[in-house]
């Protein structure tokens, strides 16, 4: 249920951080140019190795699950195997992320005796990317570090971190993953913090969602091996269902929003506790999403205090702004990723990386840039006035007798609608004055409201698919079990704590009791 501001009732005690990410060691052996903790020399105060045995103890008593083992590079911290070992003798699954370029077969023997479920080693492209990356002379040893585990026995997981110099070369990486014998090749974005807030021509672009989630897509369907993507990627298009379908309980998984604070936890070298270990300091200031240290109170203490994690236990749909304000998902999805927001924004309010978002927009307007090699289409004199205006749209000065447009050298399918809007206009038999004029009359039998895209303006959705926007500005309306379509709700995803509504759409229609009068 919801409060009478509208914020979600989150009963803290019934809480369990079920997955927890540890950062053992800020040291590393590499400077990678994307690192997102400036990873290379350790913490000056981390952990004690009793410290750290006393974290296992804590996360087994709070319900913990799934404990991945990161950096730094976890394996610089000597006593790696004893916590590791420690966290299977309390029946939690332990897994780590290496970049494996000293991952040796005894390294190898270490770890499937620790009780390691999985060992993700990071390669982020061919080898001329990954050097570009991580160093010279990196790959190779990498991919032979990852062969080692294999040998052994070891199930891997390539991890790939999405960037501008990879992007184009994903079928490379998916080959490479394939020959290497990976279990599984994982990917996440590379966000503008750490090192890459210093090398921001690494970071793609939101519109670029529009070519990587429909890749990723397409190398899955392959069935070679099995694709998936991180927290930072998606969501509500086409491709979730495939790319983030099952959880690693086997159960269904859909993405219901960050759950940092909620079912995910994470701790840094020296005994910081966050939600979400990628959520990080603004501007190398005061770090807003650290809720304590482990120094000055127990972790349990921490985990259950009410007043922390309050952007995700507090949270209300008011609280978002802009796409995500309006977007008819936000209830469920409260603004994306976090850390991506935080990273992109300095808030946690809206993702400008959500494929919803950017495929909504690119559909509700097309892209209006000019691309300089159209030019046997449309000389630069065609499009030589360009007037930006707040709502971006612009026109375009025909007056200087331009030379005839050749429909036939045009694609109008061009990847991102970059076409001059004269060009498009004549070309591909489609109106650009949307903002300009105001737009025809709404025809709702032409309208599809279960389009797989989901990405009908927001207008267009209220108007034909009887639906309203508000929820968060005014209170939900009742529950109508008639109405609730379980298919559509997931109330045993392995992943996500669903907000009050679905959750009562859950208990109150969907539990499978024929018998009874919901």
């Amino acid at each position: 249920m919801v409060d009478e501001n509208g914020r979600w009732k989150v009963d803290v005690s019934t809480l369990k951080p079920s997955y927890c990410v540890w950062e053992l060691t800020l040291a590393c052996n590499l400077r990678c140019r994307h690192c997102g903790s400036r990873a290379g020399k350790p913490r000056v105060d981390e952990l004690s190795t009793e410290e750290c045995l006393g974290v296992v103890r804590s996360l087994a008593r709070l319900g913990g699950e799934v404990i991945t083992l990161s950096g730094g590079e976890p394996t610089m911290r000597p006593d790696w195997f004893e916590i590791a070992s420690a966290i299977r003798d309390h029946g939690m699954i332990a897994n780590m992320v290496t970049n494996g370029v000293n991952l040796s077969e005894q390294m190898a023997r270490r770890m499937q005796a620790a009780g390691l479920v999985n060992v993700a080693v990071s390669i982020d492209g061919p080898k001329d990317v990954h050097e570009f990356i991580r160093g010279l002379g990196t790959f190779d040893k990498t991919c032979d570090g990852f062969k080692t585990l294999k040998d052994v026995g070891m199930s891997a997981t390539v991890m790939t971190t999405v960037n501008s110099r990879n992007l184009h070369r994903l079928d490379e990486v998916y080959q490479l993953a394939v020959d290497l014998g990976a279990d599984k090749w994982r990917l996440q974005l590379g966000k503008p913090m750490g090192n890459m807030d210093t090398n921001d021509d690494l970071v793609i672009k939101p519109k670029d969602l529009l070519l990587l989630l429909p890749s990723l897509y397409r190398l899955s369907e392959r069935g070679e091996m099995k694709v998936g993507i991180g927290d930072s990627i998606g969501y509500y298009g086409p491709y979730d269902s495939q790319l983030r379908s099952v959880g690693w309980k086997g159960k269904p998984q859909r993405w219901g929003g960050c759950q940092a604070g909620l079912r995910a936890i994470g701790i840094e070298a020296n005994g910081g506790v966050k939600g979400c270990l990628s959520m990080q300091a603004f501007s190398g200031g005061p770090d807003p999403f650290l809720e304590g240290n482990i120094r000055q109170r127990s972790l349990e203490e921490i985990w259950f205090d009410k007043d922390l994690f309050a952007y995700n236990r507090k949270f209300t749909p008011a609280d978002l702004s802009g796409f995500c304000a309006k977007c008819r998902h936000r209830a469920l999805c409260r603004g994306g990723a976090r850390c991506v927001a935080a990273a992109v924004t300095g808030g946690v309010s809206e993702d400008p990386y959500c494929y919803y978002r950017v495929a909504t927009l690119a559909t509700r307007w097309p892209t209006r840039l000019v691309k300089r090699h159209l030019a046997t289409a449309a000389t630069a004199a065609s499009v030589a006035t360009l007037l930006f205006s707040g709502c971006g749209y612009y026109e375009v000065d025909n007056s200087q007798n331009p030379d005839p447009i050749v429909c036939e050298e045009v694609c109008c399918e061009c990847d991102y609608g970059e076409l001059p809007p004269g060009v498009y206009e004549e070309c591909c038999d489609v109106s650009l004055d949307y903002g300009v004029n105001p737009p025809p009359p709404i025809n709702c039998e032409e309208v599809c409201c279960e389009c797989d895209y989901g990405d009908l303006p927001p207008e267009v959705y209220e108007e034909c698919c009887d639906v309203s926007l508000d929820y968060g500005v005014n209170p939900p309306p009742p529950i109508n079990c008639e109405e609730v379509n379980c298919d559509e709700l997931c109330c045993d995803c392995d992943y996500g704590e669903l907000p009050p509504d679905v959750q009562d759409a859950c208990n109150q229609c969907c539990s499978g009791d024929d018998d009874e009068e919901p």
